[in-house]
């Protein structure tokens, strides 16, 4: 077998190296929010996904409000649009 890498290898082994980092940096990040002071002591991984959820739930609420309101306002501009004519 051949010891030159050849310039896709590279790429890929390049692609790999920046992936481990960001995995190790996704890890540390993991590790801070559990190890995260509360007013009570350290929050579980459970209860930090609860309180992700919740702020899923909040986003997609105002989501979906934005998205009917927009088209509120689409409907509302083609009515005067019809009217003007």
């Amino acid at each position: 077998m051949s010891e030159e890498i050849t310039p896709l290898q590279q790429n890929v082994l390049e692609k790999y190296r920046h992936l481990a980092r960001s995995l190790q940096s996704l890890d540390n990040t993991i590790k801070d929010l559990n190890t995260t002071k509360r007013d009570s002591g350290n929050i579980s991984p459970e209860q930090a996904l609860e309180q992700m959820r919740e702020i899923e739930v909040k986003l997609g609420l105002v989501g979906t409000l934005l998205k009917g309101s927009v088209y509120s306002l689409i409907l509302q501009k083609k009515n005067e649009f019809k009217n003007l004519e």
